[in-house]
């Protein structure tokens, strides 16, 4: 068994040693004198640094947002399977209750981060 899995290690390292370094020859194209444009990969909306961080942080408040509305449903399945057991009712509340901190401390960090941003550019 040991065998099998060291071949098909070394079989996927030099597949993806081809993938990844595309050693495959390429034919090169003869170029004039035109100057070359590099198209932009962020799309035409990026083109400062402040604004390429503002859309990392809206794409990072976004999954926050979706962990903390996990982190809801978990609170109160907690508080609904509980069947009437102390202990289990507060884990769900403090489950709630951090989820709610938090949310009220990401939204405090990005209106911040939102401010400075905004007076870089």
């Amino acid at each position: 068994m040991s065998k099998k899995l060291i071949i098909l290690t070394v079989l996927f390292c030099i597949i993806l040693t081809l993938i990844c370094f595309n050693i495959f020859p390429v034919a090169a194209e003869e170029t004039t004198s035109t100057p070359t444009t590099l198209v932009n990969p962020l799309g035409t909306t990026v083109k400062t640094v402040p604004a390429l961080i503002q859309n990392i942080i809206k794409v990072m408040l976004g999954l926050i947002g979706a962990l903390s509305l996990v982190m809801f449903i978990y609170g109160g399945f907690l508080m609904l399977t509980s069947q009437g057991k102390t202990e289990q009712i507060e884990k769900g509340k403090n489950t709630l209750v951090w989820a709610v901190l938090g949310i009220a401390a990401v939204f405090g960090s990005y209106t911040l981060l939102n401010f400075i941003l905004t007076r870089l550019s």
